[in-house]
């Protein structure tokens, strides 16, 4: 049965795998082009730390990969939102997002922010079809082209 847990120092070797396949399908590579990737080896501690979450899914295998990370008061950054091919259109992404929403719910978090590529049109699909409204000033990453804002 597949879980959406936080994340352990075990699971990154795999968090690093997926999350390297990813990027390849956009021709990046991991460690290149974003800050953000760099804390995904010090899992979970890089994030719980500085107020975050990092959560995968996971059943015998990881398939997909989620975290906020606090970057002004009241917001967070959905970070690492990534599926294995096989895991997409199935669900396991609504899942992630409603726990970190939770999350950050929880933690009193007036809105949730994102970047991404033009070239990840599904993943851009996604975010608009559950409450990201555009919004530029949002890109942080220099790999990325398109930021997104959800109030909550």
């Amino acid at each position: 049965m597949l879980s959406i847990r936080p994340v352990t120092a075990a699971d990154v070797p795999a968090v690093v795998a997926l999350i390297t396949r990813t990027l390849a399908e956009f021709n990046l590579q991991f460690g290149v082009g974003t800050p953000t990737d760099d804390p995904i080896r010090s899992l979970p501690s890089s994030y719980t730390d500085a107020g975050g979450a990092f959560w995968v899914a996971a059943s015998d295998h990881i398939v997909g990969t989620c975290g906020l990370y606090p970057v002004d008061p009241g917001i967070y950054e959905l970070r690492k939102m990534y599926l294995d091919p096989a895991a997409r259109g199935t669900g396991i992404a609504v899942r992630l997002l409603d726990t970190a929403v939770d999350f950050a719910r929880a933690q009193g978090a007036t809105a949730i922010v994102l970047d991404t590529l033009d070239s990840m049109t599904r993943a851009i699909a996604f975010y608009e079809a559950h409450g990201f409204t555009r919004d530029d000033t949002q890109i942080r990453g220099t790999r990325c082209s398109r930021g997104y804002i959800r109030r909550l």
